[in-house]
């Protein structure tokens, strides 16, 4: 019995061996097989870290650009009250000064009625000019300006649009022309040109679709209200010119250009002719924005309804600045008219610039061209697949390449987006903020001649033009405020034009600012201690720009800010009006200094008896002067 259970045991503990051999062997296979799984897990894991981490890096490295500038040095704009002299002057007139809300045309659609076409009765005047050749330069159509030689260079294009226009089918053009005095002796002098465009377009082979009547015109003329000067339609060239001539004189001063514009488009916009279809492409002549620029989106939406592009011949728009003036001879009586106002832009929905004058002699730069139309007219172009053409630019005006500016080429869009956006952007709300609050006609340089010191008349003086200096700074301070509170958006502005107009406005208030303590200071320095003549011809004192700021530390530094922000937009933006305006500050330093001068006397006044008065008085019975044709 023993000796079995001595086997038994011995038969279990081999049994057991071979059990726990056996799990040995297959734990060891499955904790093999678990760490090559896990292994090669991992390697998936590390390679394809590996290729997010490129690949994010490819992605960061290519979407996130360094813009940062080297830090000026900010100041505060309390730093410019501390000084050492007892303040001679609060500045005043502040709320009092006119407010200017920038003009932004409102986003209104309205269902106007067709065009009615009244009964015409012919009479003298107006045509549109032509060329002899055509322009073979492309431009994309509804890119919103171009410049061209003149109003033949601008015909000569129209011509290639019209051949363009011709490659899709039958063709109706629309000749739209203000009639308004300002064109009259535009429209003289380019009668006779009109038939040549179609010369052009019948003479190349790609013309051939312009005859049997693949070719129509209509002529329009609008002021106040619209005629049609044709019946209907024609391809008669000489007939065309007739109504062109014929379109008589509108002296209400008025221009429905938006309004004739949609009616032109709903009433010949889907012309056809003996059940064949035209394509309508409408021509505007006018030296003026218009004075329903409302009913602009009413205009383009009833143009693309229409499919019908709309061709602006006009004018350069203003920079920053709504009215412009021009020299003019009434037709009638012949009388001359020098600078009467008519507006001419701005090239923007809203005005992006200050007004401020120039201090000492030298340019104002009151009216540069803008490089583009006005805003109503160039949206009603880009938006419609046409083209404005400048064909008139300012006479003794600084002009700017119009390759340089395509960059800065104002935000055409509607007026509800174009206010969403400055909504959204701190920077360009301070932008129209600084150029609202300056829009006030502010007077311009004081003087800067004064009698000696220390007498009555040198008193006087220093307190009348003290008045004006304050009221300036009050202005430039108020203005100052939403542009210093918006710096740390400057960075963030993508757009080229809103960098220029910031960088600008603030360097040129920080300017006025500095002149206007530092002007101060020094007639303070004058009354505390006057100064003596070292010359005896001498007999008045003279403030001149000085490089050293004295009035503070902080004017100091503000005035190195503004120097480097002129000369960033100098270096930045070359060849641009913002340039130009940068120089023209730069030009004189920001400090005075006293300086000594003679001032001859001024003549004696000479008695003539009264005759300059009697010469002056109306005889009785004469009707008074006429007043100012309106353009």
């Amino acid at each position: 019995m023993s000796s079995l259970l001595s086997r038994m045991r011995a038969w279990g503990a081999d049994r057991l061996e071979d059990l726990l051999d056996v799990r040995s062997k297959y734990l060891a296979t499955a904790y093999g097989v678990s760490v090559a799984v896990h292994l090669a897990i991992l390697g998936l894991l590390t390679i394809a870290g590996v290729l997010m981490g490129r690949e994010v890096a490819r992605t960061i490295e290519a979407s996130v650009v360094d813009t940062a500038l080297p830090e000026l040095e900010r100041i505060d704009a309390t730093e410019l009250l501390e000084t050492d002299q007892e303040a001679t002057l609060e500045p005043i007139l502040a709320r009092s000064a006119p407010r200017f809300s920038p003009r932004i045309v409102e986003d209104i659609v309205e269902p106007d009625p067709e065009l009615q076409i009244d009964p015409l009765s012919l009479s003298p005047s107006l045509l549109l000019p032509a060329s002899t050749t055509l322009s073979t330069r492309v431009q994309l159509r509804g890119d919103g300006a171009e410049h061209v030689e003149g109003v033949e260079g601008a015909v000569d294009r129209l011509a290639l649009e019209i051949l363009r226009q011709l490659e899709k089918g039958r063709t109706l053009v629309v000749w739209i022309f203000d009639a308004s005095g300002s064109l009259q002796s535009e429209r003289e002098r380019l009668a006779g040109h009109i038939g040549r465009v179609y010369e052009n377009v019948l003479g190349r082979p790609e013309g051939a679709a312009a005859a049997n009547g693949g070719l129509l015109t209509m002529v329009v003329a609008f002021g106040s209200g619209r005629k049609a000067m044709l019946e209907e339609p024609t391809e008669d060239t000489s007939a065309i010119a007739d109504a062109v001539l014929a379109v008589p004189l509108d002296e209400s001063g008025e221009e429905s250009t938006f309004q004739t514009v949609a009616d032109v488009a709903r009433r010949w916009g889907s012309f056809s002719r003996e059940k064949q279809r035209y394509r309508t492409m409408a021509i505007v002549v006018t030296d003026e924005v218009g004075d329903d620029e409302e009913k602009l989106e009413g205009a383009i939406a009833a143009a693309r309804s229409a499919e019908m592009p709309v061709f602006v011949l006009g004018s350069s728009a203003l920079f920053g600045r709504v009215e412009g003036y021009m020299d003019y001879t009434d037709p009638k009586t012949g009388r001359f008219y020098r600078r009467l106002p008519v507006r001419q832009g701005p090239e923007s929905a809203a005005l992006e610039q200050i007004r401020l004058p120039f201090w000492y002699g030298g340019p104002q730069y009151a009216e540069l061209d803008a490089g583009f139309g006005p805003y109503g007219l160039s949206r009603l172009a880009a938006s419609t697949g046409g083209i404005y053409f400048i064909t008139r630019l300012g006479e003794n005006r600084p002009s700017f390449n119009p390759a340089g500016m395509r960059e800065y080429r104002p935000d055409w869009v509607s007026a509800a987006q174009y206010r969403a956006a400055v909504s959204r952007s701190p920077l360009r709300s301070a932008v129209l903020e600084a150029a609202r609050i300056t829009q006030q006609n502010l007077p311009g340089q004081p003087s800067l001649t004064f009698p000696a010191a220390g007498t009555p008349e040198f008193k006087e003086a220093m307190e009348r033009n003290q008045q004006i200096v304050a009221r300036v700074t009050y202005t430039v301070e108020e203005a100052l405020g939403p542009i210093e509170a918006a710096s740390e958006y400057r960075d963030r502005e993508t757009s080229r034009r809103w960098q220029a107009n910031y960088d600008l406005i603030r360097a040129r208030l920080l300017a006025m600012k500095i002149r206007c303590y530092e002007f101060n200071w020094a007639c303070a320095q004058m009354k505390v201690n006057p100064l003596t003549f070292s010359n005896e011809k001498s007999n008045a004192w003279r403030l001149e720009p000085d490089p050293e700021i004295h009035y503070s530390r902080g004017a100091q530094r503000a005035g190195e800010e503004a120097r480097e922000l002129l000369e960033r937009v100098v270096t930045e933006h070359r060849g641009t009006p913002w340039a130009l305006l940068a120089q023209r500050e730069l030009r004189d330093p920001f400090g005075f200094k006293w300086v000594e001068t003679y001032v001859p006397p001024p003549p004696p006044r000479r008695d003539d008896g009264g005759n300059a008065a009697r010469k002056k008085a109306r005889p009785r019975g004469e009707a008074p002067a006429a007043p100012a044709p309106k353009l």
